[in-house]
């Protein structure tokens, strides 16, 4: 049997208590930490299971680590390249000075001992090996700094470190240690100048010093193996199965394809269909040779595997009209385990339970005043604890359309607390958010605020151990567009519900829509200087603002709104289902809304149109029929889920299911139907992810079941994803590690297109 193998560069920890990043692109931390804990180190198998082939294999040429310094740059010559700095309540600034040194320039050293920190990525530790640091130091003052060569995720612990008092004459240092724990192909090497040991707080703006950094190998007796491998199919399916109708497609992958396969029933172990295969062909993307192979004709409800002569055989699958069911409960309850202000209770959470968090108030970013303002309650972005409206309007928008659009497929059992109220569960639970938004609007203004963050991203705790003071960054007119936008979608959906809660809605949209009239458009938003928790950067407002007045005359039908509308060119409009570019959606409310401008309807179809048939384009050149081509980004599957969620929104405006199939076929694609053989949904397929970037999965040691991860990300936006996937084909650059927050961050914005794409299948 021919498998894929994928490094199992796994480093697992269950006491956590680092700085991570969020998926919007906050820049990846690095903290102390109280307590260590050795990652986990699978079971050796027993000798009676080896294999004759694996006994003849020849074991692996290891290139030796010994004679090379790791450190690229250690003597500044050229400049600060690979050397950066991270604060977190301080402040400083890196050159390098005439002495050919690094000079680091502290104006502020905050109040925590990472305030202020300067690092360096790009080497490797391998189990076993004996290494050497070495580097020469001084201050401007006397003064106590530490050094780190820790985890680069997780809980940060320090493989080894210490405090050392720098004074300033300039010293040489040199420190031994062995790597005990399982190797790291993306360590950190660090240096806390924040508010560390005697450091006096007031010991004013100062210079820190280093230079001739060295590390070397300098033992390798007892180098440990490589790490074990997971072997993954050369036939890859949607692992949790098809409905019967469901167009069925296997891709098969190897230089020595397959001329035909065949499906087998797992329990009698009977073949149940025979199909052919043509040629392979070589996938961009992917860079392998592919071929597909097509069972839709098998209809009958049971448990399968597809078999290939060549390329073996795929992890099980199931057809049945419920193979959707359980995971779909599971993506729409993520939001809920996601909630923020309110007590998880085990009755509902299970292990995922927590005390209240985050019930404090807010004090408003560059007020005089030190009241705060409660704006408790939605739900947590992503793998951090902050709550942002744009991130967050895209999120509760694409449920309410779902629900709009596919109603059947909510019930009013999905086991959260407002379960049996007679509500459909998506609607309760995009409530929650909703109530929270309607709290970020400054009542006298009627703008927006565009988020609520404490200063810096959380430690690796759980919710309620977050309790820095939480701030409101100033209001933007993207933040106030988005909101305006939800709020008249809301007053429609909702007013057969609660009309007293519609009409509350409708009044905040309309106020929202009042501050945009009198605020210059353009307005976007930067992040205050000394808060670095995601940014959600957004320059442009008009696309948010041409969905604020579409959705405000799909729910009213007040023709003054379609005037406004029609004199926008909506070729004008960034088109798109994200968190930045909203135009498609106000596209899609515009003409489904009930226009009446003919003409001007038709550029609007025509724009959406357009994005259609480049979907249809990545589509035909992919053998998976993956929506992307060339360039997976941060956040691909998002990319993918919207693209599905495009193609049936287009089938509506239409009114009929053109697209239907390709868009169930985005949907096989996340399920485990892709190159790297994963279901990239938390707790479901015979493979998914186990380290997500997630607080609460990481505190916890275990990855919360239905949550969508971000997937490839060919731009390689981490040091664990650069450090391991440097040269790898676009849609392979995913590695299931929560180092890598790039590729294995999850969001609620991620979850909701997934919900509306699995509403469809329902």
């Amino acid at each position: 049997m021919m498998k894929r193998k994928i490094l199992a560069l796994f480093l697992c920890v269950s006491m956590v208590m680092g700085l991570t990043a969020c998926g919007s692109g906050g820049q990846e931390a690095a903290a102390p930490v109280e307590e260590e804990q050795q990652p986990e180190t699978p079971d050796e198998p027993a000798e009676e299971e080896e294999t004759e082939a694996e006994e003849d294999e020849e074991p692996e040429e290891v290139e030796s680590l010994m004679g090379y310094n790791m450190i690229e740059n250690g003597d500044f010559s050229n400049g600060t390249t690979k050397w950066n700095t991270y604060f977190n309540g301080g402040n400083a600034v890196i050159v390098a000075d005439e002495e050919g040194r690094l000079k680091v320039q502290i104006t502020t050293l905050g109040t925590k001992e990472h305030s202020v920190q300067v690092f360096y990525d790009g080497f490797a530790l391998e189990t076993g090996c004996v290494y050497e640091l070495s580097f020469d130091a001084s201050a401007s003052v006397e003064r106590e700094v530490e050094y780190r060569i820790q985890i680069n995720g997780g809980d940060y612990h320090a493989y080894t470190g210490e405090g050392i008092a720098l004074t300033p004459e300039t010293k040489h240092y040199d420190f031994t240690f062995t790597m005990e724990e399982g190797s790291d192909p993306a360590p950190r090497l660090c240096f806390n100048m924040g508010l560390y040991g005697s450091t006096d707080e007031n010991i004013g703006a100062h210079d820190v010093f280093f230079d001739n950094f060295e590390l070397y190998c300098i033992d390798e007796t007892n180098r440990a193996l490589p790490q074990a491998a997971i072997d993954t199919p050369d036939i890859q399916i949607n692992q949790l199965g098809y409905r019967p109708d469901d167009e069925k497609i296997a891709v098969f992958r190897g230089e020595d394809m397959d001329s035909a396969f065949s499906v087998v029933d797992v329990k009698s172990g009977e073949t149940v269909f025979e199909g052919t295969l043509l040629a392979g062909e070589k996938n961009n993307n992917t860079r392998e040779t592919e071929s597909s192979g097509d069972f839709s004709e098998l209809k009958t409800p049971g448990t399968y595997k597809v078999v290939g002569e060549k390329c073996g055989e795929s992890y099980e699958f199931t057809i049945g009209d419920d193979v959707y069911d359980e995971a779909f409960d599971a993506a729409v309850r993520m939001l809920y385990l996601q909630r923020c202000g309110v007590e998880l209770t085990e009755e509902y959470a299970g292990d995922f339970a927590h005390p209240v968090c985050h019930d404090g108030g807010a004090v408003v970013h560059g007020s005089a005043s030190s009241s705060t303002v409660d704006v408790s309650g939605g739900w947590h972005d992503a793998g951090d604890y902050g709550r942002y409206v744009v991130s967050g309007a895209k999120a509760v928008a694409d449920v309410m359309l779902a629900y709009e659009r596919y109603p059947q497929a909510f019930g009013d059992d999905a086991g959260i607390p407002e379960s049996g109220n007679g509500t459909p569960d998506i609607l309760d639970e995009a409530r929650y958010e909703l109530d929270w938004l309607l709290k970020m609007q400054d009542p006298a203004t009627g703008g927006v605020y565009h988020k609520v963050t404490c200063a810096n991203f959380p430690e690796t705790v759980m919710p309620e151990d977050e309790t820095d003071q939480l701030i409101l960054s100033p209001i933007s007119n993207c933040a106030t567009g988005d909101f305006a936008a939800v709020m008249a979608m809301a007053a429609r959906i909702y007013k057969d519900v609660d009309s007293d809660f519609a009409d509350t809605c409708m009044a905040a949209s309309l106020k929202a829509v009042a501050y945009l009239e009198g605020s210059e458009s353009g307005d976007g938003f930067v992040n205050p200087e000394e808060i670095v928790t995601g940014e959600y950067p957004d320059a442009k407002d008009t696309d948010e603002r041409y969905w604020a007045y579409a959705e405000l005359f799909k729910t009213t039908k007040d023709e003054k709104y379609e005037e406004i509308l029609t004199a926008i060119p909506y070729a004008s409009i960034q088109g798109g289902l994200g968190w930045e570019k909203v135009g498609f959606y106000g596209g899609y409310a515009y003409l489904t809304g009930g226009y009446t401008d003919e003409e001007y309807a038709k550029t609007v179809v025509g724009k959406l149109e357009y994005a259609v048939n480049g979907i249809l384009e990545s589509t035909q050149a992919d053998t998976y029929q993956c929506s992307l081509s060339g360039t997976y980004p941060w956040g691909s599957n998002m990319s993918i889920a919207n693209n599905g969620m495009l193609l049936l929104m287009m089938d509506d405006i239409n009114g009929n299911d053109k697209y239907e199939s390709l868009a169930k076929a985005q949907l096989d694609y996340l399920f485990g139907n892709n190159a790297n053989s994963y279901c990239f949904l938390t707790g479901f397929g015979s493979l998914s992810p186990e380290h997500t970037h997630h607080r609460p999965s990481q505190v916890l040691d275990q990855s919360m079941a239905g949550m969508l991860v971000g997937g490839a990300d060919s731009n390689l936006e981490d040091p664990y994803a650069k450090a391991t996937m440097t040269g790898t084909a676009p849609a392979k650059c995913y590695v299931d590690n929560a180092q890598s927050f790039s590729c294995n961050e999850v969001t609620v914005y991620w979850n909701s297109p997934l919900i509306y794409l699995m509403a469809e299948n329902k």
